[in-house]
């Protein structure tokens, strides 16, 4: 039996509600893994798929970032396993790069490369960059091993299901406004404070604030309405509640109005009224977003 898949077909990137999104051409949707095993045929798996479902499973606002060129130059999430490896999903532009690193996170054992096609009749499809993937230290030059490649790796993170952590393991997001430190992966930070500041009156994992709610004991910036949704968002909490009181107090500085998007609209909002978003997620080209705040 082939994989089968949920579609997100209501997705939308925050700021842009009439905009239907795609990946790689294809409509935006997830792997359905109730009944995904090893025994799956996962030849109808794209790799895109298999990235968008690794991050939307870990946590929606992280795909609506990676989605988002508009407001985020580059985009970095990472799944550090002791003892074992790293594992990456990046964008810088228009650019994408997957694959695993050793454990410092200084070396690629496979570095996977694609280009999103900006305009013309390819406009959204991933093509196989032959110029920056390597499998350890040889270079890959055919497009359709590196497709191999893709699928092979997204099939083997979701059958892992990668969103969910564990002893010795931790996520973390990083994104960019604009061209950084060319050597790291840019702000730290919380997925769920890119969009919206932190709001304790309501569950973190959930957004209902109809319940009664209980706040992190050790950090105190998240609140559940029950122990489950705690489990849930502690993948994604996990880095926060383990960063240094300044360092949390600073993402907490650069998020409170409106969220890390609202700490410099004029890098995330249009110059001139009408200016056109490059974004090639999008199903139908729109003009950039002028003013976006929770």
């Amino acid at each position: 039996m082939g994989t089968k898949f949920i579609p997100l077909e209501h997705t939308r990137i925050p700021g842009f509600p009439d905009a239907p999104l795609h990946l790689d051409r294809a409509p935006l949707q997830i792997i359905d893994d109730e009944n995904f095993s090893e025994k799956t045929d996962t030849s109808n798996l794209a790799t895109a798929t298999g990235i968008a479902t690794v991050l939307f499973r870990w946590c929606p606002e992280a795909l609506y970032a990676f989605l988002d060129t508009d407001a985020w130059f580059s985009f970095t999430w990472t799944l550090t396993i002791t003892g074992s490896q790293k594992i990456e999903i990046g964008r810088v532009e228009n650019q994408i790069t997957i694959g695993s690193l050793d454990e410092s996170g200084d070396k690629w054992k496979l570095m996977l490369t694609f280009s999103i096609a900006s305009e013309g009749a390819d406009r959204g499809r991933w093509i196989p960059d032959t110029k920056e993937s390597m499998l350890g230290d040889t270079d890959l030059t055919d497009a359709l091993q590196i497709e191999k490649l893709g699928k092979s790796f997204v099939r083997d993170l979701c059958l892992k299901q990668r969103w969910f952590t564990g002893k010795n393991m931790k996520h973390e997001l990083f994104v960019e406004y604009a061209p950084m430190d060319i050597w790291g992966d840019g702000i730290a930070m919380n997925p769920h404070w890119l969009y919206a500041p932190l709001d304790l009156s309501c569950c973190s994992t959930c957004d209902d604030d109809s319940k009664p709610l209980q706040r992190c004991g050790r950090c105190g910036t998240a609140a559940y309405c029950s122990g489950l949704h705690q489990k849930l968002d502690w993948p994604i909490h996990k880095a926060i509640c383990n960063l240094g009181l300044e360092e949390r107090g600073q993402m907490l500085k650069i998020t409170a109005d409106g969220g890390l998007i609202g700490w410099d609209l004029t890098k995330t909002v249009g110059d001139y009224e009408g200016e056109m978003s490059k974004n090639p997620n999008f199903v139908t080209p729109q003009k950039k977003r002028e003013f976006y705040a929770e």
